[in-house]
């Protein structure tokens, strides 16, 4: 699934990944390949993406997430501490 992770500033990420978990307001959530199609309020917390590439982590002050057909669009409040 491609994933884009995008602040105010810039793109961060635009590349395909296997999985991703962050938090939302029904808890931590899980996002894999084919998710049914998700708008959600992401909460403050660490999100962590699977990328082909390699995991990466992130501590995020919380943003909004879309799925939808395969592609998950991570919009984030400002940029993100490692």
């Amino acid at each position: 699934m491609l994933v884009k992770v995008i602040t105010p500033e810039k793109e961060l990420y635009n590349e395909e990944a296997k999985s991703v978990n962050l938090p939302t307001e029904a808890g931590y959530l899980t996002i894999l390949p084919h998710h049914t199609e998700l708008l959600s309020v992401i909460h403050p917390g660490q999100i962590k993406i699977e990328f082909n590439s390699g995991l990466k982590k992130f501590i995020i002050e919380g943003g909004v997430i879309e799925v939808f057909k395969n592609e998950v669009n991570i919009l984030l409040k400002k940029e993100f501490e490692y």
